[in-house]
């Protein structure tokens, strides 16, 4: 059987090897300076995207969030894809494109 491994002990020595920290306490200090970084960046996200739903009340969230993960962050974005192209993406379909145009959405031709 394959012996398991720990996570947390390979990044401390990882850490330790590159000279990143001595002790556990510098250890500490590290992840705690990562997950603060790491909190940012989420918190930042989650408002991008509040800011994206509130110009499509009405839309899925679900569509919205497929939108999203493509690149699509604005109404500008969407003149860079065409309406076949959306009609790819998962959970998007011509009902969800009826409601942009609603919206006043302009798409690639």
């Amino acid at each position: 059987m394959a012996k398991r491994k720990n996570r947390k002990k390979e990044y401390i020595l990882g850490l330790k090897r590159q000279g990143l920290v001595k002790t556990t306490v510098d250890v500490v200090k590290v992840l705690t300076e990562k997950t603060e970084e790491v909190k940012k960046e989420v918190k930042a996200k989650a408002n991008d995207f509040e800011s994206f739903a509130k110009e499509f009340e009405g839309v899925a969230a679900s569509r919205l969030e497929a939108f999203y993960e493509q690149g699509i962050k604005s109404a500008k974005d969407f003149a860079n894809w065409t309406e076949k192209e959306l009609l790819t993406l998962k959970g998007i379909g011509p009902a969800t494109i009826k409601q942009l145009k609603e919206f006043g959405i302009k798409f690639k031709k």
